[in-house]
């Protein structure tokens, strides 16, 4: 506990494997145990030739298949540490009000793919005829212009881009895509963005809660607030400017808010509790929702406000730093900048998707290249270099546009090599707790929409996804959702192979001669006790507590009843019935006056 960390301890390097929004190969990064997480963040983002950053973070799963966002305050090592895969997801952490303020075009793309998942997945719940729409828009992006001599018939079925996309679907994409001649990557995502901003289910990332009649709902946290969905309808909006406290206590996330949103009318506050699956996942929709709060709502981040929550008298509770930029000032931070737009390359859901050469195929040659919208090409200002808290100058947030980082990203040159177990580089998918499709069907009465308790008619809003009936929203959860996280799963991991080669090696008769246990007892017994320990240390630390209060407690109760000067009944009546330990009370004065007078010596 109190040894010195030793020199080698500090130059350990430890190896994460970082996957992108395009499911392109990972890179894989090397930290020290005391490196933190905005220095992995920035290495990553001089990867992507990123500048506009505020609006994106780095997501992981712990053990216990919960998802975090990676602290750019604390170590990276903290944070990763105990986990099997170390393995950071690259995606956007705050979706802007207004896609269109984002300054660059790469931005723009980098967001364009997000929101691309969000509607594959589900997440981006939206009317029939916009899903349309949208997905149009990505058919245009990848392919370029409707050429019957490269797009036959059935087409677009080998693009997924709705959850539940059905040959109908795929002949109305058809017929919107060939309305779209003319336009290029850059228009076709603009075009997305804007339709995109404009859902109830933009930027919101669902966690499956239950309400106080124990109904379940998806609750998501965006720019507007928090809103809750249930069926295919969003039933309540609480906005920033109502909310006025937000707490979490074990497994219940709770909303403090009024029915004003003037903060000077001194109004009611009504609290709303929501209770989640386990207790982390209540922290971390409580540190989601304060996050999205600051960041949205923020003038300025010099004004961050402490926050903590869920504290107990057995436990301290949590508190949360708020780091980096809020929104307005990362819109100031965009219009400063002044470099000349970044080239890069666009992939392709569907590599293998090509076109055959033919004399009209100049005609797309639009479809890769990166060409900036005619109006993000005027104003250019001068370029905005800012550095990374708590790094010196060669260390900062380098947001140089002529300077690209090779593949092989080297961070620490000397120390020992530890890696940690990578997975394979397939489209990542985290993954979560599977919900019940049939539960939350059965959790949707046909009753009006509301938005506070207020009932809500005649909404544009209504979500419906499907040409012949109104589908619930039922956001694929498995986390990114793929279905090479499946295949991924079939393949024997390093662990696995190096089992089977010791139970090859180690034939049954040996094992018997040499009394060794087999491979299967020796792997369950240690998840056995490891998982003994944190549940009986927890116990453990709560008994003792106990016991030390109630030792204080009777402790107080003996001073007040043999030595205190108060004269009060209650007391009269204690000193008589314990007129039984009256010794024990000699006894006590009797050491409590030598010690007093060896101390006066």
């Amino acid at each position: 506990m109190f040894r010195k960390r030793s020199k080698s301890d500090v130059q350990t390097e430890y190896t994460c494997s970082i996957r992108f929004l395009d499911d392109t190969e990972s890179i894989q990064l090397t930290f020290k145990k005391d490196t933190l997480g905005q220095w992995l963040f920035d290495r990553v983002c001089e990867k992507l030739n990123l500048v506009e950053k505020d609006y994106f973070g780095l997501r992981y799963v712990d053990s216990e298949n919960q998802r975090h966002w990676l602290d750019p305050l604390k170590t990276v090592y903290k944070q990763l540490k105990g986990l099997s895969k170390m393995v950071l997801c690259f995606r956007v952490k705050f979706y802007p009000e207004d896609p269109m303020k984002l300054h660059e075009e790469i931005t723009r793309y980098y967001l364009f793919l997000q929101l691309r998942r969000d509607l594959h997945h589900g997440r981006l719940l939206c009317p029939h005829d916009e899903s349309i729409q949208l997905a149009a828009y990505i058919i245009q992006s990848e392919v370029g212009d409707y050429d019957p001599q490269d797009h036959g018939p059935g087409y677009v079925s080998e693009f997924k881009m709705l959850p539940k996309q059905t040959p109908k679907h795929e002949e109305k994409i058809m017929e919107a895509h060939r309305a779209l001649i003319g336009q290029v990557p850059s228009d076709c995502e603009a075009s997305f963005l804007r339709k995109a901003a404009s859902m109830d289910t933009y930027g919101v990332d669902p966690h499956q809660v239950k309400d106080q009649k124990g109904d379940q709902l998806y609750l998501g946290v965006t720019h507007l607030g928090i809103m809750t969905f249930r069926g295919n309808r969003r039933t309540q909006l609480f906005k920033w400017a109502q909310i006025r406290r937000i707490a979490y206590e074990g497994k219940m996330f709770i909303v403090h808010h009024t029915n004003s949103e003037d903060i000077s009318i001194t109004a009611k506050h009504q609290a709303v509790g929501f209770k989640c699956a386990t207790a982390p996942g209540a922290k971390y929709l409580w540190r989601c929702a304060v996050e999205q709060q600051l960041f949205f709502t923020l003038s300025s981040s010099a004004t961050v406000p402490k926050i903590r929550s869920g504290g107990s008298i057995f436990s301290r509770g949590s508190k949360f730093r708020f780091s980096g930029r809020c929104q307005n000032e990362a819109y100031e931070a965009s219009e400063n900048i002044g470099r000349t737009e970044p080239p890069f390359a666009r992939t392709s859901s569907l590599p293998n998707f090509g076109k055959r050469s033919h004399p009209n195929d100049n005609k797309n040659n639009t479809m890769r290249d990166s060409l900036a919208s005619e109006s993000f090409k005027d104003d250019r200002r001068k370029f905005n270099v800012y550095l990374a808290s708590g790094k010196n100058k060669e260390e900062a947030a380098v947001d140089v546009p002529h300077i690209m980082v090779n593949n092989d990203s080297t961070v620490v040159k000397d120390g020992p090599q530890v890696s940690a177990p990578l997975a394979q580089a397939e489209p990542f998918e985290e993954k979560v707790q599977q919900v019940t499709v049939s539960s939350v069907s059965r959790a949707a009465p046909p009753q009006e929409p509301k938005e506070n308790g207020q009932i809500v008619k005649d909404r544009a809003g209504v979500l419906e996804t499907s040409i012949d009936e109104t589908l619930p929203y039922e956001p694929n959860r498995t986390f990114e959702d793929s279905d090479e996280e499946e295949n991924d799963a079939s393949k024997p991991d390093l662990d696995d192979q190096i089992k089977k080669l010791e139970e090859e090696m180690v034939q049954p008769s040996m094992q018997k001669d040499l009394n060794l246990p087999s491979p299967a007892a020796a792997a369950t017994a240690p998840s056995k006790t490891s998982g003994g320990k944190s549940s009986s240390g927890v116990c453990g630390k709560a008994v003792l507590l106990s016991l030390v209060l109630v030792l204080l407690l009777s402790m107080l109760m003996f001073y007040l009843v043999f030595f205190s000067p108060i004269k009060h009944p209650l007391l009269s009546n204690l000193r008589q019935h314990l007129q039984f330990l009256e010794p024990v009370r000699d006894f006590v004065g009797q050491k409590a006056s030598l010690v007093g007078s060896y101390f006066k010596k």
